[in-house]
């Protein structure tokens, strides 16, 4: 059975009272959400939908068949400039104006036109005002000319577009509603009768209770692999899903904005307008009871799929904008080799929850029909290092060198199931995929086509270094030379070269295999780098610095 989110846009239960750091926004406060202007603002009002006949139909449908459905889509028309409450003063007219489906339990706009002037911004929020989106201006609208909010909780959103004395009104059309009929902002609203199941809702979030948040002290040692993993929206023009990822790196380590995800989280009967990427939803503390404002990116395409039936479900998009530095993203390291893989970690958001860590007793290889995937066995009992379930679908499994070699499929684990085995989707499998450019890793992951093997993560602070790979460094008569000694080494190598600070670098066999990887700072005192101990022979070692590349045989 696939992996699927239960409860889709509990990733957005996150946005606590006065929090609107949620979307790629610039910050402001809005004018008149605690003002009784807003009181007698327009209203495009919506019939609303049955919110328990969508529940029910979750409940009796077959799990698996996708991504889980969150929310219903209704097409309206509103224009904003033209059907709102106008207020002028001396720095501009403000535009207020409300918009309603009835019983929703949270609701986000699609806007078919969303074109502002310089100096203008919009801010959403909901009835009591404390809850805001904002603000956003011109450089937010997609490159179709659309823009999308984020779930905003309850059933009333108000619109506030300030336009600055002088400037055009702009225009911004309202063409689709989010009517959500899962109760995902439960956590703000305060609902629960106990504590512990204050993150827990009937339809949503883990189910279980083994679960390991990764701001827990196991997370120590994958913090920056933690940093990669992001919730994934879905919206189509009839309904909202949600599946989960992780930001990938490439060998030009470009920080171009790849999602590795799974194929069946698309696998969907209609068109997709849009994808939402959140970061950084997690919790404060380890007893999980309390939680930031997670950041999200709008709009990607899909670069390349591989479906699973006869492939390895894997999905790679490709955000329309860069990922800001201020998520911290971490581009994470992969390693698509055919070898036995070892056993690391898999971080996923189980049920819409918060992001939690967990570790397998064991992996193998599939065999037979299930060749293209790698199958996870969990600790069990009190050996509990958790496990997955589903809403983990599309999470990146990370072997013990810390790099992904699968995403998730399918599986039977859960709290109450210790004992069940997970299948991910094997990244040596998807690297050429069906060998076309849209259905294969490698075009997109190694554009050079420089042949390694595996490649590190990068930090969203490191300066990009393209890897360049033996056969080229060795033809590249703009590849400088580097005289390293003693030559023969022991392992520990040094060198002279014109350059201070930070610097990568690969050491390789004479096949082409990466041996060894790293990064080292170059000062003026010591140039020199441990490549530790290998097997006899001779060895191309590559040291990256920001202005060239320099390269030297090094043998053993």
């Amino acid at each position: 059975m696939k992996k699927v989110f239960v409860s889709a846009f509990i990733a957005m239960a996150l946005f606590f009272a006065n929090n609107a750091v949620a979307q790629v926004s610039h910050g402001g406060e809005p004018l008149f959400n605690r003002s009784m202007v807003k009181a007698g603002v327009p209203e495009l009002s919506h019939p609303g939908i049955d919110n328990q006949r969508f529940l029910d139909e979750d409940l009796s449908a077959v799990k698996g068949a996708g991504p889980m459905r969150v929310g219903i889509m209704q097409d309206t028309r509103l224009d904003v400039v033209g059907e709102a409450k106008t207020v002028k003063d001396a720095a501009g007219t403000h535009y207020l104006m409300a918009v309603e489906s009835e019983n929703a339990t949270f609701m986000s706009l699609h806007f078919s036109q969303f074109e502002l002037p310089e100096g203008a911004t919009v801010f959403f929020y909901d009835q009591s005002g404390d809850f805001f989106l904002g603000s956003f201006n011109a450089s937010d609208v997609q490159e179709d000319g659309t823009f999308y909010t984020q779930a905003i909780p309850g059933s009333r959103v108000y619109i506030e577009y300030n336009v600055p004395e002088g400037q055009e009104p702009g225009s911004l059309v309202i063409d689709r509603v989010c009517h959500g009929y899962k109760d995902i902002f439960q956590t703000i609203a305060g609902n629960y009768q106990a504590a512990e199941e204050s993150l827990k809702g009937a339809h949503g979030s883990a189910e279980g209770n083994c679960h390991i948040n990764v701001v827990c002290p196991e997370g120590d040692d994958w913090r920056d692999q933690i940093r990669s993993v992001v919730a994934i929206a879905i919206y189509t023009n009839s309904a909202a899903y949600m599946c989960s990822g992780a930001v990938v790196n490439n060998t030009r380590q470009d920080k171009k904005p790849y999602i590795l995800s799974a194929f069946h989280c698309q696998d969907l009967d209609e068109t997709i307008q849009n994808f939402v990427c959140y970061f950084l939803y997690q919790t404060n503390t380890c007893d999980g009871y309390s939680g930031p404002g997670n950041k999200s990116v709008t709009g990607a395409n899909i670069i390349a799929k591989y479906s699973y039936n006869g492939g390895s479900d894997f999905l790679l998009l490709r955000l329309r904008q860069s990922i800001p530095d201020s998520y911290k993203p971490y581009y994470a390291g992969w390693d698509r080799r055919s070898v036995q893989p070892t056993a690391g970690a898999g971080i996923h958001h189980p049920g819409g929850d918060y992001k939690k860590i967990s570790f397998p007793s064991s992996v193998t290889r599939g065999s037979g029909s299930y060749n293209k995937f790698i199958i996870t066995y969990w600790y069990t009992g009190n050996q509990n290092k958790g496990v997955t379930e589903e809403g983990s679908s599309g999470s990146p499994l990370f072997n013990a060198d810390k790099r992904i070699v699968g995403q998730l499929y399918a599986g039977s684990s859960a709290c109450d199931n210790m004992g069940g085995a997970d299948l991910y989707g094997r990244f040596y499998s998807s690297w050429t995929g069906n060998n076309t450019d849209n259905g294969q890793l490698k075009k997109w992951l190694d554009p050079d086509d420089t042949g390694i093997e595996t490649l590190d993560g990068l930090d969203y602070q490191a300066d990009p270094v393209a890897i360049v790979s033996p056969q080229d460094a060795a033809n590249d008569h703009s590849v400088c030379n580097l005289n390293v000694y003693p030559n023969p080494t022991t392992g520990i190598v040094h060198f002279d070269v014109d350059a201070l600070g930070s610097a990568n670098y690969k050491l390789f066999d004479l096949n082409g295999r990466c041996v060894k990887e790293g990064r080292t700072v170059l000062t003026a005192t010591s140039q020199a780098i441990n490549l530790g101990q290998q097997a006899k022979g001779s060895y191309v070692l590559q040291l990256f610095t920001a202005a060239r590349t320099y390269t030297a045989i090094v043998i053993y």
